[in-house]
This record gives C-alpha cells, sequence and structure tokens, in this order.
C-alpha cells in the first residue's frame, strides 16, 4: 500500500528527524539495520508533538472500543447449533476420529456442551455457524498493532 508511493513518517521522537542526517559512525549495528528499512519505505521523517498526533492515538485505542463491544455469546443458542450442525453429526458417527466428543455441562448457562475431551482439557466443538464469530472474536482480543510489530521484529531480527 505504501510502496512506490511519497509519503512522510510524523513521530514524537526528536531523534529520528535526525537519523538520516547523522554519521553512520554513531549508529550501532542494529540501529543501522532499522535505519535502512524504514528507508526503503521513507527518509521523510517529521516531528509531531505527541499531544498533537491523534492517528496514533486514534489507532492506539481501536482494540478497546471493539472489546468492550464484542458480543457475548448465547451459550443455549451454542448448543442448539451443535445438536443441528452437519460437521459434529460426521464426528459423532465416524469412529475413525481422534475426538472424543463428551456433553460437559456449560457452568454460566443451564445447557450441556458438546466438548473434545481427548487433550484432557474439555474444548467446545465450534458448530459451522458459529465458526467465524468466534474467529472473529479471538482474533480481536490480540491488538494488530502489537502483533505486527513483534511479528515484524522477530522476522527483522532473523533476517539481520
Amino acid at each position: 500500500m505504501l510502496e512506490g508511493r511519497e509519503f512522510q513518517i510524523y513521530t514524537d521522537q526528536k531523534p529520528l528527524i535526525y537519523a538520516f542526517k547523522q554519521n553512520p559512525d554513531k549508529c550501532s549495528p542494529r540501529q543501522l539495520r532499522h535505519l535502512d528499512f524504514i528507508s526503503q519505505y521513507s527518509t521523510d521523517i517529521r516531528h509531531v508533538q505527541g499531544s498533537q498526533n491523534i492517528v496514533a492515538d486514534a489507532l492506539s485505542r481501536i482494540e478497546v472500543d471493539s472489546i468492550t463491544k464484542s458480543p457475548i455469546l448465547n451459550f443455549k443458542e451454542f448448543a442448539r447449533a451443535q445438536k443441528d450442525d452437519s460437521d459434529v453429526q460426521k464426528f459423532l458417527h465416524n469412529d475413525a476420529s481422534s475426538l472424543q466428543l463428551e456433553l460437559k455441562p456449560c457452568q454460566t448457562s443451564n445447557c450441556n456442551l458438546l466438548c473434545d475431551t481427548s487433550t484432557g482439557v474439555p474444548r467446545p466443538f465450534v458448530p459451522t455457524s458459529f465458526r467465524k464469530l468466534i474467529f472473529d472474536h479471538l482474533h480481536n482480543l490480540v491488538h494488530p498493532l502489537s502483533l505486527s510489530l513483534s511479528l515484524w521484529d522477530s522476522s527483522f531480527n532473523q533476517t539481520y
């Protein structure tokens, strides 16, 4: 999305503004690698006071809003969907499967959920109709920026 376009990098870290103008001998090898990576996209770094950097502030708060508004799972509907799900029926009647499906009481509702107990820890079998909801809910628990930065950092360190 950014490749091939001119753009500016705004930061509240004043030393970064002069990073590309300083003598490379003053930088550590790690700093040089990081600057090299950044320079592949842009060397136009500008200072903005932290309190004025509304974009960074807004991006850092995105997940807080989504976590507080995430829907609560209705376990009774979940149990009903398990009974009607074709995948559940296949696994219940398939002796070749390694899944050990058993009904376990749900502690927050008055119902039983079909769980795989093959690992010793009951794991609910997610019916097809709930898979996207469960995936989205679990996926949104992780702050995307921190995850992408940690993944980038580990792959960056392995590369250099």
